[in-house]
């Protein structure tokens, strides 16, 4: 029959046995000089680049802890002139701010989605481009 066939046998995607691991590995890529490999292997297992790695990675520990040091003196010798911190009378404005935040800024959005929905296209292409110049123009004012 057809389906007993050796091309839908059981033994179709299992392992072969006549197929080495080794006819998969690929042989490592061919240097165009072995001199940089020489060198390399020769610094990463001489005695003094093991060295020179330690004591570069101790002068950075012990400098990373005279740092600390000298930013805390800083801290310690800074003197606030400030001794009270002032209070605001007028504290109910923020909460006038959201309360108009909410009201405002979501009717303004709605009244330009719908003033931009009668254009089509043109409308939405300027409702983004407005978006965007206004935002624009904000962060050039900040960084004046």
């Amino acid at each position: 029959s057809h389906f007993g066939s050796s091309h839908f046998g059981p033994n179709h995607f299992g392992p072969r046995p006549w197929v080495s691991r080794q006819d998969y590995l690929l042989p490592p890529p061919n240097s165009r000089t072995k001199a940089p490999q020489a060198a390399m292997a020769v610094a990463s297992s001489s005695p003094f680049f093991q060295a020179l790695v330690v004591a570069s990675s101790v002068l950075v520990a012990i400098g990373q802890s005279v740092r600390g040091a000298a930013e805390t003196a800083a801290v310690a010798a800074a003197e606030y002139p400030m001794k009270e911190v002032p209070t605001n009378p007028n504290s109910d404005l923020a909460i006038y701010a959201l309360l108009a935040s909410a009201v405002v800024v979501p009717t303004l959005g709605i009244g330009a989605m719908l003033a931009a929905k009668e254009k089509g296209w043109w409308g939405a292409c300027a409702l983004i481009s407005g978006l965007i110049t206004l935002l624009w123009a904000y962060y050039a004012y900040l960084a004046l």
